[in-house]
Parts: C-alpha cells; sequence; structure tokens
C-alpha cells in the first residue's frame, strides 16, 4: 500500500483520477497519468499541472493533462475565456 505522503493529496476530488475526462482513447493512457502522477513515489504528483492550477484558481482545468507544456498563466488565461 502506498505511503499517504506518496500519493496525490487531490485525488478523490480530480476529474482525471476519478474517470470523469471523456478525452482519453484508451483505459490503457489514463492508468499511466495516474500511476505517474497521481500515485507517483518521490511525490512527482507535485509536478502535475492540474494541481497547481487548482491551487492557484481553486478550479479544475479539465482541457489540461498533468504534463502540460502550457505555462500556468497561459492555462489561467484560457480559462478565463
Amino acid at each position: 500500500m502506498l505511503d499517504s505522503y506518496n500519493i496525490c493529496p487531490r485525488q478523490k476530488v480530480c476529474n482525471l483520477f476519478n474517470d470523469k475526462i471523456k478525452t482519453f482513447k484508451s483505459k490503457k493512457s489514463l492508468e499511466i497519468y495516474k500511476k505517474l502522477y497521481c500515485n507517483a513515489k518521490d511525490e512527482y504528483w507535485k509536478e502535475c499541472k492540474r494541481l497547481m492550477i487548482y491551487k492557484k484558481t481553486g478550479k479544475w482545468a479539465d482541457f489540461i493533462m498533468p504534463n502540460s507544456s502550457y505555462t500556468i498563466e497561459q492555462i489561467i488565461e484560457r480559462m478565463e475565456k
């Protein structure tokens, strides 16, 4: 079992983790994101752009994946449109 420090603290409310984002063509790709970002060792979830945006705005940006190449500013700008 994973130590609670090694999982994203927002898993229970994240649409990506809870399979509510329908942009994935395969369940396998979604599971890879979850493994890399949601349940990652060494707190890799801190690198998740979705979490960064949530911490900054209090809102989820479901059009963004954890490893998005967009900057935080670009994501927020798009959210505001």
